[in-house]
């Protein structure tokens, strides 16, 4: 078995290094860096990548709504970024944030997106033992 190395070297990437679907966007997971918890899963185009590093405030593109939507505008839950990284790939990235205003990442009202278990996986067993 490989030994894991914590301390490999990080690679600088721009955005244009990205690689991103037919539609110009990439998955970003939100991840609060206090807790490790994953909060949500939204997509950037290279635009809101570039406000968002410009502004510090996480910065996503509704596929819905077709329009740049910053997170927290309109119920406070800003998201400030901390670090951003893109996979091995490049076709995904991990946002580490610090939830801001209330601390909450969902439009449900909760700290995270992921609360919904499925049938059949483990945490959904453990529950009903």
């Amino acid at each position: 078995m490989a030994e894991l190395n914590m301390e490999e070297e990080l690679k600088p990437l721009d955005t244009n290094e990205l690689k991103y679907d037919q539609r110009g966007l990439i998955p970003a997971v939100i991840q609060d860096v206090r807790t490790n918890a994953v909060l949500m899963l939204g997509y950037m185009n290279e635009e809101s990548i570039k406000r968002t590093l410009r502004e510090g405030k996480v910065c996503f593109w509704s596929r819905s709504r077709q329009e740049y939507w910053v997170k927290g505008e309109t119920s406070g839950n800003y998201f400030e970024v901390h670090e951003m990284y893109a996979d091995c790939d490049a076709d995904t990235l991990l946002i580490k944030i610090i939830p801001l205003g209330p601390g909450v990442a969902c439009h449900t009202g909760r700290y995270s997106c992921f609360f919904n278990t499925l049938a059949g996986s483990k945490q959904q067993e453990i529950q009903n033992d």
